[in-house]
Formats: structure tokens, sequence, C-alpha cells
């Protein structure tokens, strides 16, 4: 996963650039969001953008007190519309937690609610790289795809090469 900062709105929120990829193609990501996350007193609100789907909202709570998460949250009670993979809608389950993972749970069903893409077991945990020193600065590994994000009149395009 390749997570970037985007840009930061007039009212303070950040929007962030998310993108999911199998490991052994990095350079085709499966999946492409902007996250525009907005801090609430008690809650965060997180409007979710599946590029080429339709824009969600998913609000993020306080997790109670003695879980290792500090934000959890859930898409709406029926998911969003999603057509990929045979789905006619998706679901999504977001927790963020104290030791800087991201754990993300997204899951395509079909007309008659059965499951048709996304892990059953469990979410997707997402562990933050460590830091790399300068023996391993120029490893492989520590080289991403290029992304190409043109700000255009206030908002991104993705330049597919």
């Amino acid at each position: 996963m390749l997570t970037c900062p985007a840009t930061e709105m007039v009212d303070g929120s950040g929007v962030l650039y998310f993108e999911q990829a199998f490991w052994r193609a990095p350079e085709k990501p499966f999946r492409q969001r902007f996250y525009m996350v907005k801090p609430c007193p008690k809650e965060m609100k997180c409007d979710v953008e599946d590029i080429a789907e339709h824009l969600t909202t998913i609000h993020l709570s306080r997790c109670e007190r003695g879980k290792r998460c500090l934000y959890e949250g859930s898409t709406p009670l029926g998911g969003f519309p999603n057509s990929w993979g045979g789905a006619a809608y998706c679901t999504s389950d977001l927790s963020i937690h104290k030791n800087g993972e991201t754990h993300i749970w997204d899951k395509g069903f079909d007309d008659n609610g059965s499951q048709v893409w996304g892990t059953k077991a469990g979410p997707y945990e997402f562990k933050p790289a460590p830091k790399s020193n300068y023996d391993d600065m120029f490893s492989p590994l520590n080289f991403s795809a290029p992304l190409s994000l043109e700000k255009m009149e206030s908002s991104y395009a993705i330049d597919d090469q």
C-alpha cells in the first residue's frame, strides 16, 4: 500500500492518496482512493472516493478503552455501489491503530448478498515501513512505482502510464 498526502483543504481537512497493489506487481494498483479526513471533537469523518466509483463516507469513532485501535469505522449499512469483479455493492471496514497500522477490510457482494471478492478471514493489515538507513537506501524495495499526480484547477488527475 502506498500512501501520501495529496492536499489540505481550506477547512483544515487533510486529503490522502491511497494505492493498493499486490507485492508482485506494485506498478499495477488494483485500487486507488482519496481519503479526506475531517477532524471532529469526538470522531473523525473520512470521505472516501474510490476512483471511478461513487463517493461514500466512513465515520471513524474513537475505539473503546482497552482496544488496540485509535479509530474505527465502516461504510453505512448496505455499503455503496461497486461493479468490480461481479459485485453489485461493497463494504469497507477501516481501523487506525496506536502502533501506526491501518487495517482495511473491503468486501464485494453480488445482488444475492454473496461475497464475490475480498478476504473472508479478516482485514488486510498494513504496517508502517521501517525507516531505512544509508546502506539499504538504494535497495530495489525502496523504490516505489512512479506516481504522477497533476494539480488541475484544485483537483487531481491520475495519469496512467
